[in-house]
């Protein structure tokens, strides 16, 4: 019971501080890639999924039933062994099925508790790999369209915006939607850098982050946004706080979008989802290959 109470408390704190102290945690990945970064995005999202899936082993335990599981095991077995022997039997291959097939839902049952609770964290580092990883840089002389979201009722013409001569001419078009309105921005920076595009309503300053080409800016986020978990829900990025900060919630900003293209990921074509995937993968991979040797039920 200690044990289980120790991991339940680490996970909500690591939960707590990704919520109330997001750049505390962007410090500490930052600090990994500095540390392990000149090996490139793959090696790193490697290492680190492979760390995951040995702190789950070390977890899984403690909020398990590991003499449940290793029981619901023993009865899929043997209703699997059931099927085999007794293959020519209808009526025992019929039951054995049907029995195997409610002990999977008590296995599923029995697994319930450690997903809930290993959750978050685990969906903390991926989107930690995902600000770091996920994206590249806009190139330079490519033309790319920021959209900014503003709040119902917000004017998009009382909506000023500035940007540094290095970003070169930038077309605008204003969308006075009054339940989306929007401001457009069509621009085409040459130089390579990071600069801010800067939103400026009434006594409100809202800046956005553009890297282009080759910068030190390693953490990228398509979004700003003051709807974190709105858009998170409506599956439009699943960064939420880690690439820049949210905006206050009574912003005139909803949200300001700059669509950074995929960043290679070894033989994956890069981006959200190949983060997603491979760190699933190798975490996995690593901890049914690793269970044994921790004495650990899965």
């Amino acid at each position: 019971m200690k044990g289980r109470l120790v991991v339940i408390a680490t996970c909500a704190a690591l939960c707590a501080v990704a919520l109330a102290l997001p750049w505390a945690l962007n410090a500490l990945f930052d600090l990994f890639d500095l540390a392990f970064g000149w090996a490139g995005g793959f090696a790193v999202v490697t290492l680190i999924s492979a760390g995951v899936g040995i702190l789950v082993l070390l977890a899984f335990p403690h909020v398990s039933s590991q003499r449940g599981i290793k029981a619901v095991k023993d009865r899929i077995k043997h209703n699997l062994l059931a099927i085999r022997v007794f293959q020519d039997d209808l009526r025992t291959v019929a039951k054995a099925t049907g029995s195997m097939f409610l002990w999977n839902f008590g296995y599923i049952a029995l697994n319930l508790l450690p997903m809930v609770v290993l959750a978050a964290p685990f969906m903390i580092v991926w989107f930690q790999l995902n600000a770091l990883y996920a994206y590249a840089p806009l190139k330079p002389g490519a033309e790319q369209v920021v959209v900014a979201e503003l709040s119902a009722g917000t004017a998009p013409h009382e909506v000023a915006v500035e940007f540094p001569e290095a970003v070169g001419e930038v077309q605008r078009v204003d969308i006075a939607d009054p339940r989306s309105p929007r401001v457009l921005l069509r621009l085409r920076p040459e130089t390579a850098g990071d600069f801010d595009l800067t939103l400026v309503h009434g006594d409100e300053t809202v800046t956005k982050t553009l890297a282009v080409g080759e910068t030190e800016h390693r953490r990228l986020a398509r979004l700003r946004t003051s709807e974190p978990f709105a858009r998170f829900a409506a599956a439009e990025d699943p960064i939420v706080m880690f690439g820049e900060p949210v905006l206050p919630g009574d912003s005139f900003v909803r949200t300001v979008t700059v669509d950074y293209p995929p960043a290679p990921l070894g033989f994956l074509d890069g981006g959200e989802i190949s983060v997603m995937i491979w760190f699933v993968v190798v975490s996995l991979a690593v901890g049914f290959g690793l269970k044994g040797a921790f004495g650990v039920e899965i």
